[in-house]
This record gives C-alpha cells, sequence and structure tokens, in this order.
C-alpha cells in the first residue's frame, strides 16, 4: 500500500520482530537514493524505524528494493546545502511523525583532483554538500532533540577525513572537516542527550566511488589501487557501513560520543 507525500510515501508490515533495535525511532538519512544512504535507510527500515529518506534527486517510485521493510518511509527532495530545503525535511519529518530521533548526515559529492586542478566552483560545491550540508542539517535537527532531550546524529565522513590521498584533496580537505565537525557537537550536545558520532567508511563499492574512478586518468588502476590498499583486498559494500550506522543509532552505542567509527577493511591500519 502506498500514498504520495512531497512525492512517495511507502508503507510496509509493521510485524513484531524482536531483533528491530530502532523499532518505531524516527530516523532522516540524506543522501538516500543510492549507496550507502540508501543502504542505512533499509537496514533501519528493517530495524523497524520510520525513516525520512531525503535525496537531490527524484524519488525513485516506488523505491526499490524496500519492500518487505519493517518500518514506514517517506521521501522529500532536498538539496541539503540549501537552508530552505532542509528546514521543509525536518518540517516534513516532525508533520509525518512527529520527533525526530536519529539524523544521518551522509549527502556526499567526490572528485578526483589536486588542488592546483580543483576550480573555485568545484570546491565551493563540494564543500556546500559534504560540509555545510551537515552543518545546515545538524542546525535544523538540533533543536528538535534538546526539546525531546534526546537524540543520535551520525555524521559520514570517511577514512580520508583521517588519512590524506593522492588525487582528492577537495575531498580529504571537507572530510577532515566532518570529522571535527563532529567532535565539536558531540562536546556542545552531549551534555543535552544527543550523542553525536562519525562514521568513516573507506572504498566501498557506489557509483560515487565509481564516478571518482571514471573522472582519473586510469580508472581501473585507480580502483586496483583502491583494493590493494585494504587489508582485506577488496572494497566495501554498502551494507557494511549501513550494519555500523544501525549500531551508532542503536542503544548498544549508548556510551559513544564524539567517536570516529572507521570501518574501511583495513585501509588505515597500515
Amino acid at each position: 500500500m502506498s500514498d504520495s507525500i512531497d512525492g512517495v510515501r511507502l508503507r510496509f508490515d509493521q510485524r513484531e520482530f524482536s531483533s528491530m533495535k530502532l523499532k518505531n525511532r524516527v530516523a532522516i538519512v540524506t543522501g538516500a537514493q543510492r549507496g550507502i544512504g540508501y543502504a542505512i535507510a533499509k537496514r533501519y527500515l528493517d530495524e523497524g524505524a520510520h525513516v525520512v529518506l531525503a535525496d537531490v534527486n527524484d524519488a525513485h517510485d516506488p523505491l526499490p528494493g524496500l519492500n518487505g521493510a519493517q518500518g514506514t518511509a517517506s521521501f522529500v527532495k532536498t538539496d541539503v546545502s540549501v537552508d530552505s530545503q532542509v528546514r521543509a525535511l525536518v518540517s516534513k519529518a516532525l508533520e509525518l511523525h512527529g520527533r525526530v530521533d536519529i539524523l544521518v548526515n551522509n549527502a556526499g559529492i567526490e572528485f578526483a583532483k589536486t588542488v592546483v586542478t580543483t576550480t573555485e566552483d568545484e570546491w565551493d560545491q563540494l564543500m556546500a554538500v559534504n560540509l555545510k550540508g551537515v552543518f545546515l542539517c545538524s542546525r535544523a535537527v538540533i533543536p528538535v532533540m534538546q526539546q525531546q532531550g534526546s537524540g543520535v546524529i551520525i555524521n559520514v565522513a570517511s577514512e580520508l577525513g583521517l588519512v590524506g590521498e593522492a588525487g582528492v584533496a577537495a575531498y580529504c580537505a571537507s572530510k577532515g572537516g566532518v570529522v571535527m565537525l563532529s567532535k565539536a557537537m558531540a562536546i556542545d550536545h552531549g551534555p543535552q542527550g544527543i550523542r553525536v558520532n562519525c562514521l568513516c567508511p573507506g572504498p566501498v563499492a557506489t557509483q560515487l566511488l565509481e564516478d571518482v574512478f571514471a573522472s582519473s586518468d586510469d580508472p581501473e588502476g585507480m580502483r586496483r589501487t583502491f583494493e590493494s590498499q585494504t587489508v582485506l583486498k577488496r572494497l566495501g559494500r554498502p551494507e557494511d557501513i549501513a550494519a555500523a550506522a544501525a549500531f551508532l543509532a542503536s542503544d548498544d552505542a549508548a556510551f559513544m560520543a564524539g567517536s570516529d567509527l572507521v570501518v574501511d577493511g583495513g585501509w588505515t591500519a597500515r
């Protein structure tokens, strides 16, 4: 059964499952149309959450792969770099569910360029999505969580927010900013019952990474390099990151705040 709300809303089976650690919690997931964001949204639905998926791209109708999930899914088209759209996203989540328990700031873009080859417009666009988007979404949601006295914010950064890598200078800078912003937010808002943590994926087989490969001079060589730099000798799967995001959102991570959870196949172990 489905009905339309800002593009698409899907209702799913509400059967009881004892393993659903996010049952009836309300989550906003940005960048949720594909890749890591989509996998997180699906995992949260399987855990019984009510998920508002946000993305700059139009929704698939119906959203593929979500049938049979245990929560409810709604979609709001959102450019996270635009404050008015972010505020509309949060307002819709409150209209639908009356609260926001979890915010996953996942929306991001990437390209393979050095500082010298990056244009000013490219720099501004990447920072607007990857860093400003985290700021705007958090700024809109934190007052809601303050009023509730509880909440979880998960900022998706990258292992490249912790270590450098050749040819992705702007991306490294943006994700390093997300890591430090997460720590500052945790300090500011932990006493208010809001847990803020940073999730740092390694190379994950998503369309975003495929686009990075395609933008390089040697796409296949770059792919082999990424695979070889993990100790597991493979790219990650979106589901690997979704499992970590489910843990951070759950009460199992109740004593985690200001942490960087690295899920990178051993990339940063070297």
